[in-house]
């Protein structure tokens, strides 16, 4: 299956040692990931139901309100690069200062009409499950 195109998050879990499974967004976590034909990749993930920010915009909400709507919100772009069952995320800008400039390695799986992404972060085996836009 070809990776080019718009992806529409269906799951994304966490399995931690000892068994326990957690959904960072919770299990109705709303993204949408898209791959070009030349080779650059964004991907959105969100907490669904976020509220909308009170007051004129972003910059005049409280400093919790702006802690929330970070805390509640992942993304990230660049360039990408697949082969051998894996693709590469070279970080170009990320919601997180720390995630850009980095290249952020995934297993690249295909089920049916589904892409799957998983790798190791944090002590967690994080598995993304995408199906086409």
């Amino acid at each position: 299956m070809d990776l080019v195109g718009a992806w529409r998050l269906v799951e994304w879990r966490i399995a931690h040692a000892g068994g326990r499974i957690s959904h960072p967004f919770g299990r109705d976590a709303v993204g949408l990931l898209c791959y070009t034909s030349d080779g650059y990749m964004s991907a959105t993930v969100a907490r669904a139901g976020r509220p909308p920010l009170r007051g004129a915009g972003s910059r005049q909400a409280c400093p919790q309100e702006q802690a929330e709507a970070f805390a509640s919100f992942f993304c990230c772009s660049g360039r990408y690069e697949a082969r051998d069952g894996q693709v590469a995320h070279d970080v170009e800008m990320a919601l997180d200062p720390a995630v850009t400039g980095t290249i952020q390695i995934h297993e690249l799986n295909f089920d049916g009409d589904r892409l799957i992404l998983a790798a190791v972060e944090d002590g967690g085996w994080h598995t993304l499950i995408w199906r086409r836009g």
